[in-house]
């Protein structure tokens, strides 16, 4: 599960400082992201402060993990693969004036110094409750588990609160999925 929540903290990360100076940060295990995202300035400031559907077939938890809030959808479980794919939701508060567009380019920084193998994709913009969502697809390894990944982070900054929808799938399957994660921004409300 680990695998799963640090690639939505990762964006989190984006404005937090880094405190591990000696050490390169694709060196930083999951565990420690996930620590230092707990620590971070205003985490969880959207928690219960937005909705969501949970898709037919998929399941929903709310959760907790080293301090950080987590909308949890998982998909089915497939029988030939290793890792289940999944979007799960954080938050942030972010200071007065910080655009999406600025949070989206420190989330992809953030990517390229964490993640191993990290290429980026493609690029976006969409609607989502009533804002302009910046959307990133990207696909990179994890020295954790030793699986290949590919993902799309939606980041949409709503009165002063980013919040991050994150779809991870095996490397091969990220179009496949694409339309559960366009009926998930499409029933997302921030209030």
């Amino acid at each position: 599960m680990k695998v799963q929540l640090v690639l939505a903290i990762s964006c989190l990360l984006s404005f937090t400082a880094c405190n591990n100076a000696n050490r390169s940060p694709k060196a930083i295990s999951n565990t420690e992201v996930l620590e230092r995202a707990g620590k971070a300035p205003g985490m969880n400031a959207g928690s219960g402060r937005f909705t969501v559907a949970t898709p037919a077939g998929w399941t929903k938890t709310d959760t907790v993990v080293s301090h950080v809030h987590y909308t949890f959808l998982k998909g089915p479980m497939s029988a030939d693969s290793l890792f289940q794919v999944n979007v799960n939701i954080v938050s942030q508060q972010v200071k007065e004036g910080v655009t999406v567009d600025d949070y989206m380019e420190g989330t992809e920084s953030q990517m390229e110094s964490i993640f191993d193998n990290y290429k980026k994709l493609d690029t976006g913009e969409r609607p989502v409750t009533g804002v302009t969502a910046k959307w990133l697809k990207y696909r990179f390894s994890n020295n954790d588990a030793s699986l290949w990944l590919s993902g799309q982070i939606s980041v949409l900054v709503k009165n002063n609160i980013t919040y991050v929808v994150t779809l991870t799938t095996p490397a091969d399957e990220l179009e496949k999925y694409s339309p559960v994660l366009d009926t998930i921004l499409d029933s997302f409300v921030a209030n």
